[in-house]
């Protein structure tokens, strides 16, 4: 039997917002323990542009 922890980064969108790292969006983001989180900023929902809010 092999056993792995791993360590990661999760990040969560306040309410109204999203992620976004310049070229994904998302509510929520899983990292690598070692990935850059500041690469990632949250911006408002209204900012999307219009072909991610139809989907």
């Amino acid at each position: 039997m092999k056993k792995e922890t791993l360590t990661q980064i999760i990040l969560t969108a306040e309410e109204g917002k999203y992620l976004y790292n310049g070229t994904t969006y998302g509510k929520t983001v899983v990292l690598p323990q070692d990935a850059d989180h500041s690469l990632w900023q949250e911006i408002d929902e209204k900012e999307l542009p219009k072909e991610e809010t139809n989907g």
